[in-house]
């Protein structure tokens, strides 16, 4: 939908992204009329070529927290337009209207961006980005290190082998070593065990490395926020 508006120099327009794989539907507007609504391309430059159809005007734009993170705002921010991301829980919703579109969704954002009644998140430097992500990373090695350690254990019960009390956390090398020593009768069944307890092993190593990686990056960040300061 677009509609043919004469804009003044330095007027406002408020854009709603509304953020999907396939496509994104965005919505541009002034306080009092819709300009256009469309879905484009799932691409920073689709977006960046409608909003470079209006560089006489002052452009503020609001798209959802969540899954594509911060650096769409990023790209926004540095293109030069006044951008914010607003936790879904807290968008204002039409009572007893359920039906719920991606269009729907942007000229919503779009409207209450322009009455200026959407909160933004905090948005994360670059340097904090990286290093939750790190963080977040070392997590997930952990959630796989115990899968493993569930799927080995499940493995021996199968056969009727009893397992060794395990301590909590990661396994010591001595418990470890007590599990390389168990022999299954068939070769095959033999040979995939000792694949679990590799896989075991390196997801175990992944865990020491990413968090000797975190610390790193955690003191190179506090060492340049020092040097901000002094």
């Amino acid at each position: 939908m677009k509609n043919n508006i004469k804009l003044e120099d330095g007027q406002e327009l408020f854009v709603g992204i509304d953020l999907h794989n396939k496509n994104w539907h965005i919505t541009i507007r002034t306080k009092d009329f819709i300009i256009m609504s469309a879905n484009i391309p799932p691409q920073w430059m689709e977006l960046k070529k409608q909003l470079d159809k209006y560089p006489d005007q002052k452009i503020n734009t609001v798209y959802e927290a969540g899954y594509f993170d911060f650096w769409l705002h990023d790209a926004l921010t540095e293109y030069g337009v006044n951008s914010i991301v607003t936790p879904p829980s807290l968008i204002p919703t039409d009572y007893g209207n359920k039906v719920k579109t991606d269009k729907k969704d942007s000229q919503k954002m779009a409207q209450f961006l322009s009455k200026g009644i959407l909160r933004a998140v905090y948005t994360p430097t670059k340097e904090e980005l990286y290093l939750r992500q790190v963080s977040r990373r070392r997590r997930q090695f952990v959630r796989d290190r115990t899968r493993i350690q569930c799927r080995i254990k499940g493995e021996l019960k199968f056969f009727g082998i009893d397992v060794p009390p395990a301590p909590s956390g990661k396994w010591t090398k001595d418990y470890l070593k007590r599990l390389k020593e168990i022999k299954l009768e068939d070769s095959f069944a033999q040979k995939s065990f000792q694949y679990m307890l590799k896989q075991y092993e390196f997801l175990n190593d992944m865990v020491k490395k990413q968090l000797k990686l975190l610390k790193i990056l955690s003191q190179k960040i506090n060492t340049e926020n020092v040097l901000k300061l002094s």
